[in-house]
C-alpha cells in the first residue's frame, strides 16, 4: 500500500477533528477509500462499515500528508514547514464527531484498485 494511516487528532472535537495519513510513494489517491468501521472486543475492525470517504482523482508524492478533517470544508493543499512535500486537506462533511476511543470506531484504509457499483 503506498499510503499509511498515522494518527489522529483532537478526535471528539468536530471543528478539529482529523485523520492523518503519510503518502509513503508517487501515486493517484483516487483508489483509496476510507471505511469508519466498528470495532470488535480487541480493538479491531468489524465486518460492515458505517460511512465512507473516497479520494478525489489527486496524484500526490511521497512524503506528503493526507489530512480528512470530519467536519465539512473545502479541498486545499498548502506546502509543509520546510519545504518537504505538502499537505493535501480533506473534508467528509460530518455534522458531529465520529473519533476517539469512547465511540468504538476504527479507521480502516482500503486500496480499491477495481471495484463496480449500479444504482437502483
Amino acid at each position: 500500500m503506498q499510503l499509511e494511516l498515522r494518527n489522529f487528532a483532537d478526535a471528539g472535537v468536530l471543528d478539529k477533528e482529523r485523520l492523518i495519513i503519510r503518502v509513503l510513494a508517487d501515486v493517484n489517491i483516487g483508489s483509496y477509500v476510507v471505511l469508519r468501521s466498528k470495532t470488535n472486543d480487541n480493538g479491531g475492525p468489524i465486518s460492515g462499515t458505517k460511512d465512507a470517504y473516497w479520494f478525489p482523482d489527486v496524484k500526490v508524492s511521497r512524503g506528503d500528508l493526507i489530512v480528512l478533517y470530519s467536519k465539512r470544508g473545502t479541498s486545499s493543499k498548502k506546502p509543509l514547514e520546510g519545504g518537504s512535500g505538502m499537505a493535501h486537506f480533506y473534508y467528509w462533511s460530518q455534522n458531529s464527531p465520529f473519533w476517539g476511543a469512547e465511540k468504538g470506531n476504527t479507521a480502516v484504509l482500503i486500496h480499491a484498485e477495481s471495484w463496480a457499483s449500479k444504482s437502483p
